[in-house]
């Protein structure tokens, strides 16, 4: 019987296939078909709404929107402290350049007296005789204008010849000789020409006793040899009384050659340095005083012309900076010799970022001040140079753009006022209308990483509402100073404050309450109120800085309505292995599990790949809230089924889907209260929501 029916069945499933392959239609025939597809999902939640900075989970699950502002950065170093260009220039010609000293010792003992005496007819009589008391007790004879052979000096080294500007000849003459001496005359010659630079006339000068005096030699020819003549020497003797006659006590001359100034000189000049010049340059920033700066960035531009016909060596040091390995700022530059109508020139940038400097000057006692040393040296060649007071050496060291990295020392007071606006659309969750609130709490911070003390206070706080107007902060915190200590160095550790604004001390509830999208505030920060409380042990870093920042807290409870819920997901039916080309009509069910306890209208809108709206798929679909249980929380979802029919028009339009925005909209609230408190809203709360289909399919033969 088995056999015969399959025998029979597939005859007949031939027979009908012949039929049909061999018929002719006059139009296509159709029969409809139903297959269960899934289509999308997704979950509607705040984390699809809030960014996961903005909201705050409590230890019981509940949720609350955490706002989180900087409303200013104070930056002590970039904002306030501006350390001034200097520089330091000069311009040094021979006029300017001391020409080395000279000393000269000269000792005009009894026995050269006596010796002088020999050689004049009128007095060699006088000079035997004292040659012949030598060593004995006796009466010294008196001597009158007796004459010395010249003191010869050369000095090769020191220039051949030059005309001077100013200069002295310093003598401090010492008598060690057992008489007074009435007079003298000393007088200096140039030795080639034996022109007169200068004498003197000694005032009396008793035994045992000495005397100072100068020779001026300004305007006068000098060269480098040198007659000193002694004469017109007097003395009136032991006036009688016999005394030890030693002819070896002297009367010594220490004669100094000092400040020769020239207007030109002929000169094979020594190595030596014609500049040396050691300087504090003191700058005023404010009433700021600072003992110390490391510079992030800046630049020592040198600056020099020299007319000068030897080659210089100049040294520049920045006394008191040195760099992270322990090297000192110094530049030594070396200055061709110039040549007739064509000076020698240097113009470099050396770069200071990364210096340490300190700021107390030479002597440690300055403020704001740096200590600059330039030496400009002069190796000798061994040639004779002509130089004039048109040769020059024009130097100048600028000190520019430095930006601090780290400082140190008293940064002075201030008061910096700050209005402006923050944007608090943090709020923008609930979509309209206004919300009571009940225990709002917002904190006003102060991260001070400036190691000053100082005071922030809140002017003024107002919030902008799009649809609620404006309203303005009010009670006890507005105007009040709140102290902020300074920061601790090594290792820079900021001081933290809070100041807790709340229901008790401000109107923060109804401030929040009309949803405000923005903030406006009027802040003033003031720094070292009490002066210099620190000792110059005020610092800051260009990196740290006095911040101001603005956190509130808002619990999530059903106290607030009009929220709304939005959420982006993927929407394509052909991603659903279903041959889409042959659906013709169906049914689409929005399946919805809604854990909140707030009923939602939800509406769908489908979009294709440019994301242009193709179809409205569902608009204001009521779903039911979760029910809260005895602890008011609500453990399970509220489920629901809702057929969406879609006939071949629209289904055409679906079709063409890629994307599906779902808003889900709580405005409604039946009730927001358990058992008289306000329904919370827990970290697990979400509104799923699914996607099935029923197709239709037309197959066509």
């Amino acid at each position: 019987m088995k056999l015969f029916n399959l025998i029979k069945y597939t005859f007949l499933f031939t027979a009908v296939a012949l039929i049909i392959s061999s018929c002719k239609k006059d139009a296509k025939t159709t029969w409809d078909t139903e297959l269960l597809v899934p289509i999308a999902t997704t979950s509607l939640s705040l984390q699809n709404l809030v960014k996961d900075t903005m909201l705050k989970v409590n230890p019981d699950h509940s949720m609350m929107l955490a706002y989180k502002s900087e409303l200013y950065n104070f930056n002590l170093a970039q904002q306030i402290i501006h350390i001034p260009d200097t520089a330091i220039g000069q311009k040094f010609n021979l006029a300017d350049l001391k020409l080395p000293d000279q000393r000269l010792d000269i000792r005009l003992s009894l026995g050269m007296l006596a010796q002088n005496a020999l050689l004049s007819p009128g007095t060699s009589g006088l000079g035997q005789l004292i040659l012949a008391l030598n060593g004995t007790q006796s009466v010294f004879p008196p001597i009158n204008g007796l004459a010395m052979a010249p003191f010869h000096y050369f000095a090769p080294d020191l220039f051949d010849s030059a005309y001077l500007n100013s200069g002295e000849v310093q003598v401090w003459a010492v008598n060690n000789l057992p008489v007074p001496i009435n007079s003298a005359t000393i007088s200096l010659y140039n030795t080639d020409d034996h022109t007169l630079i200068g004498s003197y006339a000694c005032p009396p000068l008793g035994a045992h006793d000495s005397t100072y005096f100068a020779i001026q030699v300004a305007g006068k020819r000098i060269t480098n040899r040198l007659d000193f003549v002694i004469d017109n020497i007097s003395t009136p003797g032991s006036n009688g009384t016999s005394i030890l006659i030693d002819t070896s006590n002297d009367v010594h001359l220490k004669v100094f050659v000092a400040f020769l100034r020239a207007s030109q000189a002929w000169a094979k000049f020594p190595s030596q340095n014609v500049v040396d010049l050691t300087e504090d340059l003191a700058q005023v920033i404010a009433d700021r005083k600072f003992t110390y700066v490391e510079a992030r960035s800046g630049q020592l531009h040198i600056y020099i012309t020299s007319s000068v016909p030897q080659k210089l060596y100049l040294s520049y040091t920045l006394v008191g900076a040195f760099d992270n390995h322990g090297n000192p700022l110094t530049e030594n530059t070396v200055v061709p010799a110039a040549t007739i109508g064509s000076p020698a020139t240097i113009d470099k940038i050396v770069d200071m970022a990364g210096f340490a400097i300190n700021l107390t000057g030479k002597d440690g006692s300055n403020f704001n001040a740096y200590t600059q040393r330039i030496v400009a040296h002069i190796d000798s060649d061994g040639l004779t140079h002509h130089i004039t007071t048109a040769d020059s050496i024009n130097i100048r060291y600028e000190i520019t753009d430095v930006a601090p990295n780290y400082i140190k020392g008293y940064a002075g007071r201030d008061t910096i006022s700050t209005k402006d606006s923050a944007d608090f659309s943090f709020l923008n969750i609930f979509k309209s209308g206004s919300i009571g609130l009940n225990d709002v709490k917002m904190t006003f911070t102060v991260d001070n990483g400036i190691g000053v003390d100082g005071q922030v206070k809140i002017n003024g706080l107002t919030a902008l509402s799009k649809n609620n107007g404006s309203r303005a902060l009010s009670g006890s915190v507005v105007g009040k100073p709140f102290v902020i200590n300074r920061a601790t160095d090594f290792p820079l550790t900021p001081a933290h404050s809070e100041f807790l604004i709340d229901k008790n001390n401000s109107n923060i509830n109804e401030l929040l309450g009309i949803l405000p999208n923005k903030l406006q505030y009027d802040v003033e920060v003031r720094t070292n109120v009490n002066g210099n409380n620190g000792q110059y042990r005020d610092f800051a870093y260009l990196e740290s800085g006095l911040k101001i920042g603005l956190n509130a807290e808002v619990p999530l409870a059903l106290i607030a309505n009009n929220l709304v819920l939005v959420d982006t997901f993927d929407f394509n039916i052909g991603e659903t292995n279903t041959n889409i080309n042959g659906i013709s009509d169906g049914v689409l069910n929005l399946i919805t599990e809604n854990k909140y306890p707030i009923d939602a209208t939800v509406s769908i809108l489908l979009y294709d790949e440019n994301w242009v709206v193709v179809d409205t798929l569902t608009s204001n679909t009521r779903i039911a809230g979760g029910i809260p249980d005895a602890n008011c929380i609500v453990s399970q979802p509220s489920k629901s089924k809702v057929p969406l029919f879609i006939n071949e028009t629209r289904m055409n339009k679906v079709k063409l889907a890629k994307h599906a925005v779902a808003t889900a909209d709580f405005s409604s609230v039946s009730s927001t209260n358990c058992n008289g408190v306000p329904l919370k809203i827990y970290s697990d709360y979400t509104l799923g929501i699914a996607f099935s289909a029923r197709f239709n399919y037309k197959v066509n033969f």
